[in-house]
């Protein structure tokens, strides 16, 4: 229960004098011996951060850790023979540790016949999602091994340790963490436990508060400095026993078969997955664009690996394979700019193209020239410019600068870090890739062999990924290796990592135990100096772990001309009746043995105007979607029964304009005071109008929930005899041509639930002019419909009106509506409650804020600027920020930026700098260095000098042009 032992606070003793380290004048501060008041407490949750609280964790906990586990010990088996001897050198006191595995006790042995532990868990390095549940297994674990059992949570990773500044964990904080996010319980940090001093004091705080364990939760540096820790307070009799728990969103530490995988990566995989699915959809809905998407993942492609078999984009970049076959930069480049020329042969100037974080380093002449500026900026008389550079390169480098970008070639010779070297992790290279692309795509339309279109989108997601709620399975994971170590503390076990295995297996059926962390270690050279450390695990392309790139590989040539994208949805956490919830990472299912799901029967498509009209079947969807096909839509009383013949339209009162406006409108329609009209279920059955015609336009943005809209028509007109629902491909373009595609059950059953407008598509979303007009009603005459349905924002709806009114003086018979959609949500009003797709586009991004701000809160270093879009001006001065305050009051960013706002109190652009530095000098001021700022797409055009600048530019005569 809550606050089950929040007054059982623990007396912990000062430091004597007599036992603290002898310093010098230059010594560190004296580390603090007493815990600091907790006040780190979030002071709310969402509806889904409740229900995940009140999940059961112990549902996570393997069998073989109820109750009292046995340890059985084995031989470990080091990683590197040739550097064996060189890591016992370093590890005499606990190189022969053994490597424990738990089997199944007695739980006969009662839990206050054991002595009480007291265990400190810190958190290092970067946020991965379940760290809080790590933190739970071991607080529970801990309170199996004895009730009075206490827990010490280090603040802000490894520098709490040394300095003393710690907490203690009670029931009540540990409960509002439970199966939540990011790292914000206790704060990570990146300092490395090094000096001398750092240790002296690192023992000397265990020692002050009595600690019988400690517990590292980090990746593989951190886990090495436990190891490290762990020797030294072995070596110098300190009772504190050290182990850890395998953490990285990047994957790169797997070790097996002990550590199949580190935690955070499924939940990091599965959040990027899903906007790489969104943005693949958005693809195929407008089919305009190529997504160039980088995913966050440091050297190691398994990240981009993985979504990629989740996602099946057309092409996906490996960091390892480029290295391997010492792909250039030109190399890369003409690859990919064979694959858009065939693709654009088919009719397709679209696509989706995922690159790892790391890919720039792997790139052999890339690091070369890097290596080369750096030296020769560095001695004297070489200027920053090109020319200057340009001179002092040797002639394979020139040639590759002259090769890069403008804005690249800049960015190497201007954008440097504190030592004067290129910041390559800063280098955005998709749109390094885009800018060569396009050139080679220009050189080959000169000479005929390119006709297409090349325009693009990039994305680069990382920390969205680090600090979100973890899915069923890192939940699971996080939990079982929190208990796991805690029950190797309680055996008197040290400088081990949590093991659990076994993973294909129901979470009661995995293996639990420790494996030795020198016996994970290689010798590398660091610093002019060789350092033990854990080997990153990169993407195998050849080997034990080589089955994901395998897999991949046998599918990635049909990717590249196929649209075969997997849109995997949000991440699921309904456990009983949602089977892809507990899905493992794809790569390590096929790691350990499981086959992936060949690619689905992709139609053939048909061409159709500017767009590609290819129906997908059920049996080609993800499994989310088919379980998303399969629920029965809500809707309300009146419409349950999906019959016309239940319902009867009702006139309420009759509607008028703005009485100013009046005149003004009557010039354009001949009726403004038309009433409203209701449903209303109806006891009674009267005689349902047969042979109706519908046709159904989209006309505006991709927004979610329009293919529910057409399954909705078609749901109502089966219970009118001969009637049908046609759907306009390509939009108000294809309404023009009359390219109608009859919608049936069938075809719609494999859109219930899904996104975008991949089935119809969409192009301009005006009808402006009298020939439209009358080419939208002569298409309607020959296709003989009885109604028109136009769906879109603010405009769509107003060509609407001037469609039915253009209609009515022909004595058209086709009846016009509109439907408001819209993910902007700027078309509500006293009338309309909400537009299709505003809802699911709040919270997409609401859950994308959200985990950016709990990063925030856990590395507690940065201020995150998160700009939102927002809706068209739609005839007015400025846009509307309606999502972007929709999200800001679903998360509580520090604040907010409103289009609205500025351009009402007519901020000028030094007032609103002078709003945020107030914001970020209070927070300062009580120890906040962080924070979250929502910005507002529209937000500067509504800054007046701004807006005066942008009029005076767009006046000036661009070069080149008359």
């Amino acid at each position: 229960p809550l606050g089950a032992r929040a007054s059982q606070r623990a007396t912990f003793p000062r430091l004597p004098p007599a036992d603290r380290p002898n310093r010098g004048e230059a010594s560190e501060m004296a580390p603090k011996t007493e815990p600091t008041p907790y006040t780190r407490a979030r002071r709310a949750y969402s509806a889904l951060q409740k229900e995940r609280l009140s999940a059961e964790c112990g549902a996570y906990l393997p069998a073989v850790l109820e109750g009292c586990p046995q340890a059985i010990k084995k031989q470990a088996i080091p990683a590197s023979e040739k550097d064996a001897e060189t890591i016992k050198g370093l590890f005499p006191s606990t190189y022969d540790t053994p490597l424990v595995e738990f089997t199944a006790g007695s739980n006969g042995e009662a839990a206050a016949s054991r002595q009480p532990i007291k265990v400190g868990v810190v958190l290092s390095g970067g946020q991965a999602p379940g760290g809080h549940n790590v933190i739970a297994g071991i607080f529970d674990g801990i309170k199996q091994w004895n009730p009075d059992s206490e827990m010490i949570g280090f603040l802000d990773g490894p520098h709490g340790i040394f300095s003393g500044n710690f907490v203690e964990i009670t029931s009540e904080i540990m409960d509002g963490f439970r199966n939540t996010g990011g790292f914000d319980m206790l704060g990570s940090g990146r300092h490395k436990i090094e000096t001398d001093e750092q240790f002296e004091n690192s023992m000397a705080v265990c020692n002050a508060i009595g600690l019988d364990g400690l517990v590292v939760i980090g990746g593989d540096d951190s886990n090495t400095n436990g190891a490290v820790l762990a020797e030294y307070f072995k070596k110098h009799g300190c009772k504190t026993k050290v182990v850890g728990a395998p953490k990285t969103i990047d994957g790169d530490l797997k070790c097996p078969p002990h550590i199949p995988i580190s935690f955070g990566f499924d939940t990091a995989c599965k959040t990027y997955a899903t906007l790489v699915g969104n943005v693949a959809v958005d693809a195929l809905s407008a089919q305009k664009y190529y997504h160039i998407v980088r995913l966050m993942g440091r050297s190691a492609s398994n990240i981009a690996l993985e979504v990629a078999l989740l996602t099946r984009p057309n092409a996906c970049l490996l960091g390892e394979e480029v290295a391997r076959d010492k792909k250039s930069l030109r190399d890369l480049t003409v690859d990919l700019a064979d694959m858009i020329q065939e693709r654009s042969k088919a009719g397709k100037d679209y696509g989706v193209i995922v690159l790892p974080e790391g890919l720039i380093e792997f790139i052999p002449e890339f690091n070369q020239l890097i290596s080369e500026i750096n030296d020769k900026l560095a001695a004297p008389g070489v200027e920053a410019t090109e020319a200057s550079v340009l001179s002092v390169l040797s002639p394979e480098n020139a040639e590759c600068f002259k090769y890069l970008p403008d804005f690249i070639r800049a960015q190497l010779l201007l954008d440097r870090d504190p030592h004067g070297n290129v910041q390559v992790a800063k280098i955005e290279t998709e749109k390094l890739l885009a800018a060569t692309v396009t050139a080679e795509l220009e050189q080959r339309r000169k000479v005929g062999s390119y006709q297409g279109n090349f325009k693009t989108q990039f994305h680069a997601y990382g920390y969205e990924g680090r600090a979100g709620m973890p899915t069923i399975f890192d939940a699971s994971y996080c939990y079982a290796l929190g208990a796991t170590a805690a029950a190797l503390l309680a055996n008197g076990c040290t400088g081990l990592i949590a093991s659990v295995k076994n993973l294909l297996a129901p979470a009661k059926e995995w293996q639990c135990g420790g494996v030795p962390i020198t016996s994970l270690c290689v010798i590398e050279r660091r610093k002019g100096k060789d350092k033990p450390v854990i080997r990153k695990a990169l993407t195998e392309l050849e080997g034990p772990l080589s089955q994901p790139c395998t897999a991949y590989m046998k599918i990635r040539d049909e990717l590249r001309m196929l649209d075969a994208y997997t849109i995997p949805g949000p991440i699921q956490y309904d456990m009983e009746n949602c089977k892809s919830s507990l899905d493992i990472p794809m790569t390590l299912q096929l790691e350990l043995g499981k086959s992936m799901k060949p690619l689905g029967k992709v139609p053939e498509p048909k061409k159709m105007g500017d767009f590609l009209y290819a129906p997908q079947a059920v049996e080609a969807r993800s499994e989310l979607q088919q379980w998303r096909s399969a629920r029965k839509h809500q809707v309300p009383a009146s419409l349950t029964e999906k019959s016309i013949a239940a319902v009867r339209l009702h006139e309420v009162q009759a509607t008028m304009c703005a009485e100013q406006d009046m005149s003004y409108m009557r010039k354009f329609f001949t009726s403004i005071e038309a009433p409203l009209i209701e449903l209303r279920a109806t006891e009674g059955r009267d005689s349902v109008p047969q042979n109706q015609r519908i046709g159904i336009v989209f006309c505006g943005r991709q927004a979610p929930g329009c293919h529910d809209l057409l399954c909705g028509v078609v749901d109502m007109l089966r219970t009118s005899d001969g009637s049908k629902v046609f759907g306009f491909v390509g939009g108000t373009h294809g309404l023009f041509e009359k390219q109608a595609v009859e919608l049936t059950p069938e075809i719609c059953k494999a859109y219930v639930g899904s996104g975008g407008l991949e089935l119809l598509g969409r192009t301009v979303d005006r009808l402006k002019t009298d020939e439209e007009l009358e080419r939208a009603r002569a298409a309607c005459e020959e296709l003989q419909l009885t109604g028109l349905v136009l769906v879109g924002g603010a405009r769509t709806n107003t060509d609407a009106a001037f469609v039915a009114e253009h209609f009515r003086k022909q004595r058209s018979k086709t009846a016009v509506v509109g439907v408001p959609c819209g993910i902007e949500g700027n078309m509500v009003n006293e009338f309309v409650e909400a537009s299709i797709g505003f809802d699911s586009a709040a919270k997409a991004v609401a859950q994308l804020v959200g985990n950016t701000a709990i990063d925030g809160s856990s590395a507690r270093k940065y201020y995150y600027f998160l700009r939102i879009m927002d809706g068209a001006a739609t005839g007015g001065r400025i846009s509307s920020s309606h999502l972007a305050l929709e999200v800001a009051l679903q998360t509580k960013p520090n604040m907010l930026l409103l289009t609205e706002e500025v351009d009402e109190k007519r901020f000028s652009l030094r007032e609103l700098v002078k709003e945020v530095a107030d914001m970020v000098a209070s927070r300062a001021a009580d120890g906040n260095n962080f924070g979250t700022i929502l910005v507002a797409e529209g937000l500067l055009a509504a800054i007046p000098e701004f807006r005066t600048l942008i009029s005076e530019l767009e006046a000036v005569p661009m070069p080149n042009t008359p």
